[in-house]
């Protein structure tokens, strides 16, 4: 089911899981490294979230990076 849906979100962007995985890939790292060379910042951003905090971020775009690889 998610996986016809997400060939047609593809198509209608004019993309590929490829393309889409490779451009969250970059997203994921940069909040990686962010938080690596910011741990304080970060940590702080955390405690001080809204409605997501850097942290979510970071898990959300991990699980679904693993939902694209596993569609493959």
């Amino acid at each position: 089911m998610i996986e016809q849906t997400l060939d047609k979100a593809l198509c209608l962007d004019s993309q590929t899981r490829e393309s889409v995985n490779e451009e969250l890939e970059k997203i994921f790292n940069l909040l990686v490294d962010f938080q690596e060379h910011n741990p304080r910042v970060y940590q702080l951003l955390c405690e001080y979230k809204r409605d997501l905090s850097l942290a979510d971020a970071i898990q959300a775009l991990a699980q679904t990076l693993e939902v694209l690889k596993s569609d493959e």
